[in-house]
């Protein structure tokens, strides 16, 4: 078929259909309704796609193979491609016949349901979400404590800190759509955010995490709330589809339209706000603030060739490849893992130390301009922890203060 032959060999050869339409003169839209079958190109496109895609005209048209002296017969190439619109026509006739047919079927079937929704509200006089009268939207609900620290405690438990990643303090927040509860089982609809708090550069900040349309089902006991089930949305092609099999008519409109920008700022200030009683836990004096609003110097920018970036990444250390340092905690002790570019030495070096006491535990080094390892290279005496930077236009909602405040 003409139209699955010009996608197929476009694909071969390496085009996006937006490289596509500009080699050929035409827009994407244009790509577009060929290979979907809408419409076809008419003889003299036919050969500039077929020289562009360096095939035959006959292997576009699903022909049998040309001849050499039929390669130019526009005559010939335009009587197939008449045959071809009239079958086209017919095809897209078929279609709008049948999408009449969906049409009115679907219309009677809507109406059904406009009705059986009507009847089922009226039948339920309890108010199932309060809505915004400026936006339509669900308003946030708020959850008795017991609750809201059963939700807390739900989220957490599904968003582990992981062992081997850097990240060493786990933060929730959550926003509740609604509730429902019969038969002494509370179900929860909610957006949940997680986020995994770590030490980059000397700041505190997101190494980690998600958000995620979530149901939660709770059967209420004497003794607090248990969690029975715990639903989530599908990603990429089913994730509207999922949404809206698992959340209320309005639950599921607020999920796919998103937060709004306020409401996305309470979240994170949430988080934030965990993250610093954290640190004050552990004692410790930190920036609490977005990994997108730290500085961070790449070892391109410094001069450094991409092949020599490439080749320090093929070795799989646990080091970043750009300069500055994380902290991990191992069997309790805290380590700090950072990387250092020394430009009037040629190198860079990886370093390894305890973060109490400055004690070097491992040193490498390597050539910054071939990547090559400098052997039996000596470790230096001592080493200065890496002082980050914030981007100069952070917002003030977005970085907290030093802890204590």
């Amino acid at each position: 078929m003409l139209s699955q032959n010009i996608k197929n060999t476009r694909k071969q050869k390496g085009y996006t259909q937006e490289t596509f339409a500009e080699e050929l003169n035409v827009v994407r839209q244009t790509v577009s309704k060929w290979e979907k079958g809408y419409s076809v190109p008419d003889a003299l496109m036919l050969e500039k796609i077929a020289d562009l895609c360096e095939v035959p005209v006959s292997d576009l048209l699903g022909s049998a193979e040309e001849k050499p002296e039929e390669k130019s017969d526009l005559k010939m190439i335009s009587e197939q491609l008449s045959i071809l619109n009239d079958q086209l026509a017919r095809e897209l006739r078929r279609k709008r016949r049948n999408r009449r047919i969906a049409l009115i079927v679907l219309g009677v079937l809507l109406v059904g349901l406009l009705v059986l929704f009507a009847i089922l509200i009226r039948s339920d006089e309890r108010p199932v979400y309060e809505i915004d009268g400026q936006t339509g939207m669900p308003v946030a609900r708020e959850l008795d404590a017991e609750l809201d620290a059963a939700v807390s405690a739900a989220i957490l438990s599904a968003n582990p800190v992981q062992p081997w990643w850097p990240e060493e303090c786990a933060a929730e927040s959550h926003y509740v759509l609604g509730t429902d509860e019969a038969d002494g089982k509370v179900v929860v609809y909610l957006i949940e955010e997680f986020t995994h708090f770590g030490f980059r550069n000397g700041f505190f900040t997101d190494l980690g995490g998600g958000r995620t349309p979530v149901v939660l089902t709770f059967q209420k006991t004497d003794d607090g709330y248990r969690l029975l089930s715990r639903e989530t949305a599908r990603d990429g092609s089913e994730y509207v589809e999922s949404i809206r099999a698992l959340f209320p008519f309005a639950y599921a409109n607020k999920v796919i339209r998103g937060l709004s920008e306020n409401e996305d700022a309470e979240m994170w200030a949430n988080e934030a706000r965990q993250a610093k009683e954290y640190l004050a836990s552990i004692g410790r004096i930190a920036t609490v603030c977005r990994y997108r609003d730290i500085r961070i110097e790449l070892l391109t920018d410094l001069g450094i060739p991409v092949e020599v970036g490439n080749k320090l990444c093929e070795l799989r250390i646990e080091y970043d490849v750009d300069v500055g340092s994380h902290e991990k905690l191992e069997n309790g002790v805290r380590y700090v893992y950072q990387t250092d570019y020394h430009a009037a030495a040629g190198r860079i070096t990886f370093t390894k130390f305890v973060y109490a006491t400055g004690e070097i535990v491992e040193f490498l080094a390597y050539n910054a301009f071939t990547g090559d390892p400098i052997e039996n290279a000596p470790a230096p005496d001592s080493v200065a922890y890496y002082e980050g930077h914030l981007e100069t236009d952070v917002s003030e909602s977005f970085v907290t203060a030093a802890y204590p405040a």
